[in-house]
């Protein structure tokens, strides 16, 4: 009998299993907590094992970072339309005009519920589907034989997802097809499940009384943070446009706390510095503190209101396709150890506190409302700390409160 898995945290749910099974004998099924895992009707398998062998979480493609920069699309239009310094959408334009397909994440939001896919576009007009963060596990199931038939036509392919999505890609396509393809994987904190996004937003619709139309999980109309953006209408027909960011919003504290991922993410052989895709796109955190020298009140080329990416090239193959595909990305030099600085998960995978537990378990008790709870009570113990902060500072002599500061410091108390 062949179990797909030994346990949740070797399980990235990418459907690569479901897919190579030559006997449709593995479906993906929600856990209690909605995340999903493979499940095998053992009535039609034959233990071929092949669901094992091609597993891409098994697999070790990592190298070594050959370059590293700080990166900016220079298209203005699309640069405001992404998460941070827009480097897909600039790769991505080049390889459509050239003829190629370009692989990403797309959400959709209907009636106030959301679906979220990998689709294959071959159009500039379809890239905007693919822009921007998806703080939310994509279903890969679809597009594997998608990708395998047009490398197989001789077509170019550019994939961009998370980590372990580019390694099952890679090991779909095996080494005879891998000259077209082409993979640029994103730094990932972690994915919370499509269910548990879908009742926060049911939850937030109620709470609003709106329906939500559209959820944009970083808005430039915020600047280059963590800021989102909901737009919504009233029962009236009215529009509601509303900012979310981690201090009104359970789903983003959570996810931004690291509490909400699969099991998997917690375990990821690929959050390190060795990686898995051609190249390597995310954030560059605090590239005012460590590289001052590149921003505009310096006299350099990036702006902090409009976002900054870091750029990791990790393969020959990688660094032909930015010198190819890469014309209109501004780039700069910048040392990995400054990119890790903030970008953790180039050195280890995400942590998870005790909290994690009450809320999932909570979530199958409850429902969503549970998780709520727990987020206003939080956010209630947060602004009483504040409170009875600001009233000791106004009481204690200035003098007193450095003694008491040396103390905690001495004594390590928080």
């Amino acid at each position: 009998m062949i179990y797909v898995y030994a346990n949740k945290e070797k399980c990235c749910g990418c459907g690569l299993c479901a897919y190579v099974c030559p006997c449709s004998a593995i479906k993906l099924e929600p856990d209690n907590y909605g995340f999903l895992y493979p499940e095998i009707r053992q009535v039609k398998c034959v233990d071929c094992g092949l669901c094992k062998k091609m597993c891409g979480f098994n697999y070790d493609y990592s190298q070594r970072i050959i370059k590293s920069f700080a990166a900016v699309n220079q298209n203005q239009t699309q640069l405001l339309q992404s998460a941070s310094g827009g480097i897909f959408s600039a790769l991505a334009s080049s390889f459509l005009r050239t003829g190629g397909y370009v692989c990403g994440a797309v959400m959709n939001i209907c009636k106030g519920h959301a679906n979220i896919m990998h689709i294959v576009i071959d159009s500039e007009d379809d890239l905007p589907k693919l822009q921007g963060s998806k703080y939310v596990q994509s279903d890969t199931q679809e597009i594997f034989a998608e990708i395998v038939s047009l490398l197989k036509n001789g077509e170019k392919m550019l994939f961009s997802g998370t980590p372990c999505q580019v390694a099952a890609v890679k090991s779909c396509v095996g080494d005879k097809l891998s000259e077209n393809l082409f993979t640029v994987d994103i730094i990932c904190h972690g994915v919370p499940n499509l269910q548990f996004f879908n009742d926060y937003l049911h939850h937030t619709e109620t709470r609003e009384k709106i329906i939500i139309d559209d959820l944009k999980f970083r808005d430039k109309r915020y600047g280059w943070s963590p800021e989102g953006g909901i737009e919504g209408t009233y029962c009236d027909g009215s529009k509601v446009s509303e900012r979310i960011n981690p201090d009104n919003s359970s789903y983003y504290q959570f996810f931004f706390e690291g509490e909400i991922y699969r099991d998997s993410c917690y375990q990821c052989p690929y959050a390190q510095d060795k990686r898995v895709g051609d190249l390597t796109i995310g954030d560059y955190w605090g590239v005012e503190e460590y590289s001052p020298e590149l921003m505009t009140d310096r006299n350099g080329p990036f702006s902090k209101q409009e976002g900054v990416s870091c750029l990791l090239v990790n393969t020959v193959h990688g660094l032909s396709l930015l010198n190819e595909y890469g014309q209109s990305i501004s780039k700069e030099p910048v040392d990995i150890s400054k990119i890790k600085i903030i970008n953790t998960q180039l050195k280890h995978p995400s942590e998870h506190s005790l909290l994690r537990d009450k809320l999932l378990e909570g979530y199958v008790k409850n429902g969503y409302i549970e998780v709520e709870k727990i987020f206003q009570k939080k956010l209630m113990k947060k602004k009483f700390k504040k409170r009875l902060k600001s009233a000791m500072l106004k009481v204690i002599p200035k003098a007193c409160t450095q003694r008491i500061k040396k103390f905690r410091q001495k004594w390590k108390i928080q």
